[in-house]
């Protein structure tokens, strides 16, 4: 990670997102193809629901994504929402993220706050959702580790990455998805549920 300037070592991220793609079978590539359409179908039902944006229901579907499973994700995205609405305060809603994330969701529903590009995962990850932007693809701990490695068994990684390493990071998997010919966010998509799938069984 830390030669992320270096053309070899690139090049050799590449090879593993290509190896990942490959050992990626039907049913994850279809899940993959699909996973962010689903993901915007809520984030469009958020904003008619509750009369905002969909910027501003990405947002929060965002800002409460960090170390978040989706489907609670989902859940914590409604309580926030509902909260606002209802005006309670910030201290009766649990979410399953870290506070500064649920203060940042809950300004973002109030529409005082958005997601800015210097949170590049976020940001990532609020443009995927919200309108499946080609030009953006999230990069979490999942991809960063096959970016890393072909391993199919859990190997040491770097989890996580500076804001200029996402830039190149993001760049290269957009490369391979035109190589391959698909979009950015279907092929991380792809490669998350890979992966995962084969270091978690």
């Amino acid at each position: 990670m830390k030669n992320l300037s270096c053309t070899k070592e690139r090049k050799r991220m590449r090879s593993n997102l290509r190896k990942w793609w490959a050992e990626s079978t039907d049913e994850e590539r279809q899940s993959g193809l699909n996973w962010y359409s689903e993901a915007q179908e809520f984030s469009n039902h958020l904003s008619v629901r509750f009369n905002v944006s969909r910027e501003t229901s990405a947002g929060v579907i965002s800002a409460l994504s960090p170390n978040n499973r989706w489907e609670r994700n989902k859940v914590d995205a409604v309580n926030v929402f509902e909260a606002v609405q209802s005006g309670v305060s910030i201290d009766h809603v649990k979410v399953c993220t870290y506070n500064a994330n649920k203060e940042k969701a809950f300004e973002i529903a109030k529409g005082n706050r958005k997601i800015l590009k210097k949170s590049p995962k976020t940001y990532a990850f609020a443009r995927n959702v919200g309108e499946m932007d080609n030009d953006f693809v999230t990069i979490d701990k999942w991809h960063l580790r096959a970016c890393q490695t072909s391993s199919k068994s859990p190997r040491q990684c770097k989890e996580s990455c500076t804001a200029k390493q996402y830039r190149l990071l993001q760049s290269d998997c957009i490369k391979v998805a035109k190589e391959i010919g698909v979009e950015g966010h279907v092929l991380q998509a792809t490669i998350w549920m890979t992966i995962r799938n084969r270091w978690t069984n």
